[in-house]
């Protein structure tokens, strides 16, 4: 495995980090590098430099992987010295067979463990891959910020040479009217992923809530769900991950919270969802798609005024979550091939709503009742063709109408607006005549409900 390869981006800064002499391990990791194009070093454990680490302690995410004659004593001293030695890096770690849930009596919460199955078997270390190299900042616009008010967080703008993130905005300094003109020269500026709820709290304070800045609000509250969203992921897809309980009850109330907020904002007369499918654009998006599903699926409950938006809006969070369970090969064509009718046949695929579920319950997630129900009926039909229980039209939860609905608004946005460029409401207009030339998916009643909330 060669330390560089050339990619159509130059990227300086080092964002993978190999420590593993494992022939199989590399392989693998090849196989996410040659996909994304990911800056790389690979060394053997034992190669580190004694003294300073030089441009290596800057590495975003350090794999290390479990020798196979190695205890787990033995290994775990090791990780804890890959903690020491790297202090700003995530590390994520590859157990052995023989690794257990039991062997898990503490965890740093920079560790991502990953066992043998998910490493090698699943998308979940590409996750990882993408959600900790190049996922860490969203992009905001300049006219977001006010001149002379008090920054609660720091804004970067991205070097195009080397893609490297410059803050030209700190915290807790007044943003002077020259500072803010010469931003205005920016190609783009961005915020760190972590600071969304600050970046929230500035548009809530300096704005008000009508036209153009009630649209920003909708945003900023997006991006916070992206954020929490992705807060909750990281301790509900990895088996051994044990951040502890009270962390993802907390994502889970959060997202919540800025759940309420966003209602509020729908049930006003702005149309808002192009500012919800423009919002975040990253290479991570491909492969995580919840937050658009929730939102859509809130939005189209409250305009239409069936059901309940938060049931809608937390089961679209979480419906997907077990397809990170499924084969590597499953949950990428879901996620990036264009056509998914033969995924409906594959008998892995329709477990996944079922596996959501566990997932969530086995993760000790406080979910409502009503969210358990509807978890398990957004692959259902109104024809009873569904799956993975066949519910009978009558018993189907309007919310996971709302959810599947949702799914395939956002699939065309995915591929037919950007092949074709049509419209969002056009498009959004004609999968409701195809759902409504053949109501199989849905009911001739829920789609006649929904209409006019598309608009």
């Amino acid at each position: 495995m060669s330390e560089k390869r050339p990619s159509s981006l130059f990227r300086q800064k080092l964002e993978l980090l190999i420590l593993s002499q494992s022939e199989e391990v590399l392989s693998r990791v090849k196989q996410v590098v040659s996909a994304h194009h990911f800056t790389f070093r690979h060394l053997a454990y034992s190669e580190l430099p004694q003294g300073p680490l030089g441009d290596l302690i800057k590495a975003q995410l350090v794999l290390v992987s479990q020798d196979k004659e190695e205890s787990i004593q033995d290994f775990s001293a090791r990780v804890d010295e890959a903690l020491r030695l790297f202090p700003r890096s995530r590390i994520v770690t590859v157990m052995g067979t023989a690794f257990s849930k039991e062997n898990l009596e503490s965890q740093n919460p920079r560790i991502t463990p990953l066992s043998q199955a998910e490493f090698f078997s699943t998308l979940k270390f590409e996750y990882l891959c993408l959600y900790r190299c190049r996922s860490q900042y969203f992009e905001i616009q300049v006219t977001d910020l006010f001149p002379m008010t008090t920054m609660v967080f720091p804004a970067f703008i991205r070097l195009e040479l080397n893609q490297r993130y410059l803050a030209v905005v700190y915290s807790n300094i007044v943003l002077s009217d020259d500072r803010f003109a010469r931003l205005g020269k920016a190609e783009g500026l961005f915020i760190q992923m972590k600071d969304s709820e600050k970046y929230l709290q500035y548009i809530n304070n300096y704005y008000d809530t009508s036209g153009a800045a009630l649209k920003k609000r909708a945003r900023a509250l997006f991006l916070a769900v992206c954020y929490y969203s992705l807060h909750l992921n990281e301790n509900i897809l990895f088996d051994f991950k044990a951040s502890g309980e009270s962390v993802a009850v907390e994502a889970y109330q959060n997202l919540k919270k800025v759940g309420e907020e966003l209602f509020t904002i729908m049930r006003s007369e702005e149309n808002l969802w192009d500012v919800f499918r423009e919002a975040v654009d990253s290479e991570l998006s491909s492969y995580w798609r919840s937050p658009w599903i929730a939102t859509y699926a809130a939005l189209m409950s409250i305009k239409s005024g069936q059901g309940d938006p938060m049931t809608a809006f937390l089961s679209g969070l979480l419906t997907d979550v077990g397809l990170y369970d499924l084969q590597e090969s499953v949950t990428r064509k879901y996620y990036l091939d264009d056509d998914k009718k033969t995924l409906d046949e594959e008998n892995s695929y329709q477990k996944h709503p079922l596996l959501s579920l566990n997932r969530c319950l086995i993760k000790k997630i406080p979910l409502e009742e009503s969210v358990k129900t509807v978890l398990v009926c957004t692959h259902e039909r109104a024809d009873q063709k569904g799956f993975p229980n066949q519910v009978p039209a009558d018993k189907l939860p309007v919310e996971a109408q709302f959810v599947l609905f949702a799914e395939k608004i956002d699939q065309g946005v995915l591929t037919t607006m950007k092949q074709t460029g049509v419209g969002f409401r056009f498009l959004k207009e004609k999968i409701w005549e195809a759902e409504n030339t053949t109501p199989t998916n849905f009911s001739s009643a829920f789609l006649a409900g929904i209409a006019e909330s598309l608009i």
